[in-house]
Parts: C-alpha cells; structure tokens; sequence
C-alpha cells in the first residue's frame, strides 16, 4: 500500500500457526463491537484447499453468510457480507494466490520481473539443494523451500540482504502483474469505509 502511496486505515494483528489462527478467526468474528470488518491473509503452506476449508467451515459455524461446504475460494480473494447489518463483512486471501501451495514468499516471487535473472538462478539453486538435501546439515524444510529462494533472490541484490518490503518499495518486482492488482483490489474492500460503518476498527 505504501508503494501504491496509500496510508492503511485498519490494523494489524499477526497469529502464528494454524491451530492459533482458526481460535482467533471464530473470537474475532463474534467481536461485533469492535470490529466492522475482519480480512485474513494466510500462507497455504502445502495444501491451500485444506486452509480454505478450515475458514469456510468457521463461518459455516458462525451462520449469517452466504456460503456452505462446495463455496469455492474465488481467484481474487474472498468478500464475505453478512446477511445482518451488525455482523462484520470478512475477506479471506490465501498466500499466494489462492489456489496453489505456497506463502508469502510465493507471492513475491511471482511478483519477479520477467527479466530478472537473480530469481530464474535462486529457483535452480534451491531446487538443486532441496534434492541434495541428505548431503547437507540444517538444510530447510521441504515446505519452506519458497522462503529459501526469495531470501537467496533477495541475498544477491546490490546491495545484498535487502529486506522483502524494501526490494517492493525500490520496484525490483513487476508493478503491472495482474496477480498483485487482484491482490490490490481486494486488500482495498477493506480500506473503504462505508458513511454507516461508524468508527470501529477493521
């Protein structure tokens, strides 16, 4: 959003684990008079239609939206407005794209430019050293492999090291991809503020 030289109006609160996530996801969702509007970005990890059906189920729970066990995760990330006007209106994106494994890194490296040959050389080195992985101590886990090559791509950076916010704020990914102006679109349903919504916190 910064890059896009948009000031969020929301705030952020970070879960670690899955487990931790869906007790959070169900708290915060009977938090009414707090929160307006609830978004969850959660990284797939190995298995994105597990992550989905595990939020789909908790607001099957919840009731009051229009969704049940066949609803699919749109491409475009999920809106979901409760059929009562106090209940909170949530959005669900899956990292990276909402539809095949991966996190956030995932995400960025989607986000590479065509031209950039740093993150074609991070892929094949990770990729070489993951099935190598019984000749090398400590080596990273298995599905941690989209870490490993974005912090490689982001290791051989002049200068090296740079952080993942910085090498999107200095452009060194493709601004016009559409699988960030579909995550732009939805990340501003939650940025818009209807005049009824009052003040709460999104």
């Amino acid at each position: 959003m910064k890059s896009h030289e948009i000031q969020p109006a929301f705030d952020v609160s970070v879960v670690v684990g899955i487990s931790q996530l869906k007790q959070a996801f169900k708290i915060r969702l009977k938090n009414t008079n707090v929160l307006r509007k609830l978004w969850v970005i959660v990284d797939a990890d190995s298995d994105c239609h597990a992550v989905w059906q595990m939020l789909r189920d908790c607001l099957i729970s919840h009731g009051g939206y229009d969704v049940d066990a066949f609803t699919p995760l749109p491409s475009g990330g999920a809106v979901f407005t409760p059929s009562d006007s106090e209940a909170i209106t949530v959005g669900i994106w899956i990292m990276p794209d909402n539809s095949q494994a991966g996190m956030v890194e995932s995400f960025l490296a989607l986000l590479a430019k065509d031209d950039d040959t740093l993150i074609r050389e991070a892929h094949a080195t990770v990729e070489r050293l993951d099935a190598e992985r019984d000749m090398h101590k400590n080596m990273f886990k298995h599905v941690h492999k989209p870490k490993a090559v974005i912090h490689t791509w982001l290791a051989w950076q002049n200068p090296p090291g740079r952080s993942m916010g910085t090498a999107i704020l200095q452009k060194r990914i493709e601004y016009s991809k559409p699988l960030l102006g579909s995550f732009m679109r939805w990340l501003l349903q939650l940025q818009a503020i209807e005049p009824s919504a009052g003040c709460g916190d999104s």
